[in-house]
């Protein structure tokens, strides 16, 4: 037997039943439709082999699990939807008079808020011990890279389940005559199955009536259905399942929740937030600065009144410390090329409205306006991430000295300014472990130093203008034992990215 858990953290399950209009419908797809969790599995796996051909334990682990209908262990369930809409834009001709009249379009986004965590199980009746145990290590080791199930605002986690007490809440496929089959009445739901007598894995990803060539680019599973038109993928069909004993009554939460009591509105409810940087090009390192000003100033702007905790500025009178407000901070890949988080890190905390701030910044422009980056909430903590002990802190972005150092690019050092010397001074002055050997880090062939943009208030005085470049070095930190960096970055503009620290023994960017 196989069973997965699927766990829905922000307790919504988004999905629209298979080719049907959104604006047709009643309610979301329920249960979770066991097509589209094959789909998620196949595309968990390319994903983390990208440009290969699919294997054949992948292959084989779906038509393991695509020739049998699971039953499904469901909680309780509230259905909903969520309206939003449109402006109209573009209509400039006679031809869309008939588009004139609306402008606004209307879009419904149904959803099931669920009351708890859904198992799917597979008996794999008839399936060799082998075979089911390359299904269990295939799925436990993609499993993770599932981040959503449904639409992409359904965050999910999947996992797989040893052990499940109780059959409460079991939904079943119904069958006729031995077979698989449709009926209509209250305790039935339509669910998207793939078809147990036809079912290939290649039907996930492409039609079978496909002619490209190898090696070229195919369209969209879903766009080629809609071109063909073909109303259903190869190898998939309807079939109902009977719902949980008691079906809707005891299952359907109809009834409003009670009103809920007042908060603090000044109350603190994150310290720490996450958010992907999806941009169709890769978004080069050295607009680091860049991306995390473009970032603060629409969070700020979309509070509309004064924060200090987004800004830094109108400081509480009754606060003790410094950098107490945020640092937001893009993160590049391990090979430092292009960016691909931002984490905002607030050692004095969010509130709700703040955090509301954060999440409304729509799309960022870099590179002259040209290209639009959307920033898309990842992670949410109401703590600061764990602190992280290492005997080697080594930088992720350029350190930049806050005072100058240097003359000319390649000009003398001033006495006792050199970036060595400036490092640890500043880690003194932030409470930091300092007692340290100072080392610059330079790949081969290439100099130990690079020309960053920094971030610079606005001038109050514009006849002594600051430059808003400054030379920027790699440096390594070796302590003679492992230490605890109290703060992410240090430096000039360390609020917004540069001089980012991580520890020198990891492979892989740090993860909350």
């Amino acid at each position: 037997m196989l069973t997965l858990r699927l766990t829905f953290p922000w307790g919504r399950y988004y999905a629209h039943p298979w080719g049907q209009n959104p604006a047709r419908i009643s309610e979301a797809e329920w249960p979770p439709s066991p097509w589209r969790l094959l789909r998620a599995i196949a595309a968990a796996w390319f994903q983390a082999n990208p440009g290969q051909e699919p294997s054949a334990e992948l292959i084989q682990t779906l038509e393991v699990l695509g020739r049998e209908l699971p039953t499904v262990v469901l909680p309780k369930v509230c259905f909903s939807r969520a309206i939003h809409y449109q402006p109209n834009y573009g209509v400039t001709s006679k031809e869309d008079l008939t588009l004139a009249k609306y402008k606004r379009v209307r879009h419904e986004n149904h959803f099931a808020a669920v009351g708890g965590d859904v198992l799917i199980r597979w008996h794999l009746g008839g399936v060799s011990e082998v075979a089911a145990r390359t299904a269990r290590s295939m799925i436990n080791d993609i499993a993770e890279r599932i981040s959503y199930f449904g639409r992409a605002e359904s965050v999910c986690e999947i996992q797989i389940e040893d052990a499940v007490n109780g059959d409460a809440g079991v939904a079943q496929v119904a069958v006729q005559d031995g077979k698989p089959c449709r009926r209509i009445g209250p305790s039935y739901r339509d669910v998207f199955c793939p078809n147990p007598t036809g079912f290939h894995a290649s039907d996930l990803w492409r039609r079978r009536d496909d002619n490209a060539a190898d090696g070229t680019a195919r369209k969209h599973l879903v766009q080629e259905l809609i071109d063909t038109p073909q109303p259903l993928p190869d190898g998939a069909a309807w079939y109902s399942y009977q719902m949980p004993d008691g079906w809707p009554d005891h299952w359907v939460v109809r009834h409003p929740r009670p009103a809920r009591r007042k908060s603090n509105p000044e109350r603190v409810v994150a310290h720490f937030l996450e958010f992907s940087l999806q941009c169709r090009i890769p978004i080069p390192s050295k607009h680091v600065v860049s991306i995390a000003s473009s970032f603060r100033e629409a969070a700020i702007r979309n509070h509309r009144d004064p924060s200090f905790a987004l800004s830094g500025h109108d400081r509480p009178e009754d606060l003790v410390g410094n950098h107490l407000h945020a640092f937001y901070l893009p993160v590049p890949k391990t090979t430092g090329n292009s960016l691909e988080f931002l984490r905002v890190w607030c050692l004095h905390g969010f509130t709700q409205r703040e955090v509301n701030a954060l999440m409304s910044v729509d799309a960022l422009r870099w590179a002259g306006g040209r290209f639009p980056v959307r920033p898309v909430l990842l992670h949410m903590s109401s703590e600061l991430p764990p602190p992280e002990r290492s005997a080697c802190w080594q930088t992720l972005t350029p350190f930049v000295s806050p005072r100058f150092w240097h003359r000319k690019k390649d000009g003398p050092t001033r006495g006792g300014q050199a970036p060595e010397v400036q490092v640890i001074h500043y880690l003194k002055e932030n409470e930091a472990p300092y007692n340290c050997t100072v080392s610059r880090m330079s790949s081969a062939g290439q100099k130990d130093w690079e020309v960053c943009k920094v971030h610079l208030p606005p001038a109050t005085q514009p006849t002594r203008a600051e430059p808003e470049s400054r030379i920027g070095v790699r440096l390594r930190l070796d302590f003679p034992q492992a230490v605890v960096l109290p703060l992410p970055s240090f430096g000039h503009s360390c609020h917004f990215g540069l001089g980012l620290f991580i520890p020198a023994d990891k492979n892989e960017v740090p993860s909350p």
